[in-house]
């Protein structure tokens, strides 16, 4: 904090946090309680949107705990003009800051998605009501950063009168870490809830106007990380002797275009690529083999016009991104064998034939020789338990 005054920028993140304005002016009845929802930041509030849906149809008022500035902003978009809920800044865990939040908003229930082990928090949350942990995660790093600091961990966990956890790893985890059994259950993973946005077709006719070639088939690699590039364009080298694919590179960190670009130059002359904003800078750009997309929130478009979908951090032990996105459209996910992060919607899918394993160049080039559609819409509804959750908490 005494950093803080000699730093602009930290002095403005903890004011934020610390002293904002906390009022019930217009918020709360005379006799009404509230919900509070803590999350960490974007990814954990587009999980919750669904369940702040159906809090809200049982007429109940929200507040939404944020740690970051994007967080705040993207809840703000969405809820700012809603009376019904309340957005604030996550005050860093500061007892008096969050006993002024809850006498202030009455609040009766606390519910943390995904697992962040704030001392106070927990404390106060259980004194003024009931505390839930909703789509829980624990890693086995996580765990034993935990474990070094047993008590405090295992006090405030055991605040918790339910933890809902994604998985029965996760329930094992948290198991041993001396949580009592009937506080933890296993639920899907919110991710089923979420509702991806879908494109009009004006801007996919715009799409394949401008950038796409809709005479090819369309191969989109997400969220790729370094060397999966590699193995794509050494792939695209081999399957596209007659022109007949178009390979879409989306990295995972934009600060990495200019090695993406290196890589490409290895094996393919300069004129075979073109960055995404070459198109938005030049009119009548040619259409080039390979283009990278060097802009931030556009993956899910190319997901929905792709004939084939890679998800990266599967090919190198990253552990793996989401592979929903692309079910959620209908294309059936390529992966390699690194997918621990996402292991469970993994297993889900491949029960269904709903994802397509690989282990090297050649297991790709042939699966890219199939044509297969598949119908998803079956396999969110039966993986989405958001009603089961809300049952758990009312």
């Amino acid at each position: 904090m005494i950093l803080a005054l000699f730093n602009k920028k930290l002095l403005i993140f903890f004011k934020t946090r610390l002293f904002q304005k906390i009022s019930n002016e217009n918020f709360l009845g005379k006799d009404e309680k509230s919900i509070l929802i803590h999350l960490s930041s974007v990814g954990e509030f587009n999980l919750s949107v669904e369940l702040i849906e159906k809090i809200l149809l049982r007429n109940e008022k929200i507040v939404i705990s944020v740690m970051t500035d994007t967080g705040f902003s993207v809840i703000n978009k969405k809820y700012g003009n809603n009376k019904n809920v309340k957005i604030l800044y996550f005050p860093l865990d500061d007892f008096f800051a969050l006993k002024k939040i809850y006498k202030k908003y009455k609040i009766k229930k606390t519910i943390i998605i995904e697992t962040e082990i704030w001392i106070n928090l927990y404390y106060l949350a259980a004194k003024f009501g009931e505390l839930f942990v909703v789509n829980g995660r624990l890693t086995d790093k996580k765990m034993k950063s935990y474990k070094k600091f047993g008590w405090f961990i295992n006090s405030s966990l055991n605040r918790v009168k339910k933890i809902l956890v994604q998985s029965e790893k996760d329930a094992s985890r948290y198991k041993s870490l001396k949580i009592k059994n009937e506080k933890i259950k296993v639920f899907k993973n919110l991710k089923y809830s979420i509702k991806y946005d879908i494109l009009s077709e004006e801007k996919k006719n715009k799409y394949f106007e401008e950038i796409l070639d809709k005479n090819k088939k369309i191969i989109v690699c997400g969220s790729t990380r370094e060397s999966e590039e590699k193995i794509w364009l050494e792939v695209l080298k081999k399957i596209n002797k007659k022109n007949e694919y178009q390979l879409v590179l989306v990295p995972r960190h934009l600060e990495r275009i200019k090695k993406v670009e290196d890589e490409i130059l290895k094996l393919f002359p300069r004129e075979s690529y073109s960055l995404l904003s070459d198109f938005e800078v030049w009119k009548n750009l040619k259409k080039t083999e390979i283009v990278i997309v060097d802009k931030m929130g556009v993956l899910t478009d190319f997901y929905q016009m792709a004939d084939f979908v890679f998800v990266g951090g599967t090919l190198v032990n990253i552990g793996g991104h989401s592979i929903l996105e692309p079910l959620f459209y209908g294309r059936k996910p390529i992966i390699g064998k690194y997918f621990q992060n996402i292991e469970e919607i993994v297993n889900d899918a491949k029960k269904l034939n709903f994802v397509e394993i690989v282990q090297n160049e050649d297991k790709i080039i042939d699966y890219l020789k199939k044509e297969e559609k598949i119908n998803t819409k079956e396999f969110f509804e039966k993986n989405n338990e958001i009603d089961k959750i809300i049952s758990e908490i009312f």
